[in-house]
């Protein structure tokens, strides 16, 4: 009989467990070895691709770097050439040491030069320089333009001065070929802005950036610059590797023995009109990376010490994993050095798909635009000017053009420069813009285009009013004796007030004629709480009879409690020459003139509107810039005068539409402060 009972499992021998245990072992072993050197081929690979980023970021701020460096060579050579253009158009006779020393006064320079075609020092004007001739060294430069005047001007630059202070030389051959002008003036803000904005200082403060070793900048004919002391290095010639890679278009990459150190040099090539062809070497450390490699293997020893405890291989492979996230936590953070390049670039850059869509846009280029949403959007829509339309761009022949545009942007208009250029297909985009706000710039020039102007008047006010004092004189000691001598029988009283009245407006043309010559002499004006109501009410009194004499109808509003702090009678010639101004643009014809004012939080605004034809929006800008004009009997002062008078005051002048048709000159003037 057959009995059931329990069944021991089988009994696995000693040896099959060995040999279990030691194949665990060795897979484990295996694994690990095959992760870690995974894990050391992948951190040298990411070192890589940061180089490459790298490398890449800082050719392109060097070429950005090369376009602003240019920007700024241009707008000095613009300044240099008008001062000199001026100085050409007088004959070569009138030309004295004395007519130079007010020049170079004028236009705050250091010196001015002039010299005929037989290399004579014609004038000389060294009010500030201290020195009667420029440098050897830069007549050089002037017998040399002179012998072969292949361009009609050079601009030099002085950086071993005594004083510490660059100086800039302007050498330029007249367009009549009798001259050449030689201006000198400091380059303090022009050297400034090359070092700020020059390769050099990108260059140094790239190098500084943890984990950089060097950046070179090397030609066929030797090291262009270099982030510190090389030492001897191979020219590129005797170097298989770096001759390779000038004949290429990429980044090359290799562990190199620098000064018996080992890194990583990314190698690329770079030229431009300023600098040759060449080499762009970047350096970085590999002590980062020989460091987590001996980690690798330091784990690798552990794991061979604890074949058997399975769990430690578990704990140290996942430690291993750990190891390698935080590579690449390593390598995001030194990637994201080159968006923080981007980013904290002051310069506005974009890029355009082949759809003529934005896609990527730094911080710089949506404050410029003032907008958020500016990925995705088109690009025609975002930037409205028809010089700026992706399309004409993409089926021209050029590879890059350079606008300068202003822009209606919120409520302020933006003068821009915007270099465009085009990319090739595999660089995910169509389309690079480098935009530049340079309409802090403008503003300065035409302010100081004003200043210069208005300095002008001030002269020609001083001159003419010497003239007319005479005459006025006269007027009054006439109106004196006829007032005095020849009183008629009829209407005796009216023949008192209409003498009164020439006296009272000789004596107030006068006083303006004083202050104009006080204008020119640059005398302190004086300062008083005025009404400008009754300014207005004044105004519209004086001007009355001649506007009822030319059939212009004129209406005055004016709220309560406008007070400001000013000259009254500089205030009334604000007003007079506002009507003058309307009264021109009617050009004689019957219309209408609506003065009103009122206020606005602090300010209180003065608007002149007529219903001539109104002022285009072209000229606005120029009308304030004396000598200007549209009017056919115009001076072009009227509004020069307004514009001189409440800038100091405090205010500003603007031009609108007028509601009457025509132009519409509004005056703002700070209010004045309550008296305590």
């Amino acid at each position: 009989m057959i009995t059931g009972g329990r069944h021991d499992p089988p009994v696995i021998p000693t040896s099959v467990l060995v040999i279990l245990v030691l194949a665990l072992a060795a897979a484990v072993l295996i694994l690990t070895w095959v992760s870690i050197r995974d894990s050391r081929e992948d951190s040298f690979e990411l070192l890589v691709e940061q180089g490459v980023a790298f490398s890449e970021a800082l050719a392109e701020a060097c070429e950005n770097a090369i376009v602003a460096g240019t920007y700024f060579d241009r707008l000095a050579e613009e300044r240099y050439s008008d001062l000199a253009a001026i100085l050409a158009e007088e004959p070569l006779d009138d030309i004295t040491e004395e007519r130079l020393i007010r020049f170079v006064r004028v236009h705050e320079l250091l010196g001015a030069y002039v010299y005929g075609m037989d290399s004579t020092l014609v004038a000389a004007s060294a009010s500030r320089a201290g020195r009667l001739t420029p440098p050897e060294w830069v007549e050089d430069e002037i017998f040399q333009l002179m012998a072969d005047p292949e361009t009609p001007f050079v601009l030099l630059i002085d950086q071993d001065q005594a004083a510490g202070d660059a100086i800039h030389y302007f050498i330029a051959l007249s367009n009549r070929l009798d001259r050449v002008t030689v201006l000198a003036t400091y380059a303090h803000y022009h050297t400034l802005a090359m070092e700020r904005t020059g390769i050099g200082y990108l260059v140094q403060n790239m190098a500084r950036e943890q984990g950089v070793e060097y950046i070179i900048y090397q030609s066929p004919d030797g090291i262009i610059f270099s982030s510190k002391k090389t030492g001897a290095l191979l020219a590129i010639e005797s170097d298989p590797f770096l001759t390779e890679a000038l004949s290429k278009d990429t980044v090359s990459h290799r562990v190199y023995d620098f000064q018996g150190k080992n890194v990583l040099e990314l190698v690329r090539p770079f030229a431009t009109e300023q600098f040759p062809i060449g080499l762009f070497r970047v350096g970085l450390s590999l002590d980062k990376y020989y460091s987590i490699s001996r980690g690798f293997d330091q784990r690798m020893v552990l794991l061979a010490i604890g074949v058997f405890a399975f769990l430690l291989v578990v704990l140290m492979y996942l430690r291993s994993r750990h190891r390698r996230r935080e590579l690449s936590r390593a390598y995001s953070e030194i990637k994201s050095l080159t968006d923080r390049l981007f980013e904290d670039m002051r310069t506005g850059v974009a890029a355009v798909d082949t759809g003529g869509r934005i896609t990527v846009a730094n911080e710089a280029f949506a404050a410029i635009l003032e907008r958020r949403d500016l990925i995705g959007k088109r690009w025609d829509e975002v930037v409205a000017e028809e010089r700026l339309s992706f399309d004409s761009f993409m089926r021209s022949d050029r590879e890059a053009d350079e606008s300068e545009v202003t822009l209606n942007i919120g409520d302020t208009a933006k003068t821009l420069l915007v270099v465009r250029s085009r990319l090739d297909a595999g660089a995910g985009a169509a389309m690079a813009v480098v935009a530049y706000d340079i309409t802090k710039y403008r503003e300065v020039e035409r302010q100081s285009q004003r200043r210069e102007r208005l300095s002008e008047l001030g002269n020609l006010a001083a001159g003419v009013a010497h003239e007319i004092r005479n005459p006025l004189n006269t007027i009054s000691i006439a109106a004196q004796r006829l007032a005095a001598e020849f009183t008629p029988t009829d209407n005796a009283e009216g023949y008192r007030e209409f003498t009164s009245a020439i006296r009272s407006e000789t004596a107030r043309l006068n006083e303006i004629i004083t202050r104009f010559l006080a204008l020119a002499r640059e005398e302190r004006r004086r300062q008083e709480r005025v009404d400008v109501g009754a300014v207005i009410d004044a105004t519209r009194k004086l001007i009355a009879p001649e506007a009822e004499k030319l059939s212009i109808a004129v209406t005055t509003e004016v709220a309560d409690g406008l007070i400001v702090t000013a000259d009254p009678d500089r205030l009334k010639q604000v007003m007079l020459n506002l009507f003058n101004n309307a009264k021109e643009a009617l050009a004689g014809q019957p219309g209408e003139v609506r003065i009103t004012a009122d206020r606005a939080d602090q300010l209180v605004r003065i608007r002149v509107a007529d219903s001539g034809p109104g002022i285009p929006a072209d000229q606005r800008d120029r009308v304030f810039t004396p000598y200007f004009t549209t009017k056919e009997a115009g001076t072009g002062l009227g509004l020069p005068a307004v514009h001189s008078i409440v800038t100091e005051l405090g205010g500003e002048v603007m031009i609108e539409d007028s509601e009457l048709g025509g132009a519409a000159i509004v005056v703002t003037l700070p209010l004045a402060q309550e008296q305590s």
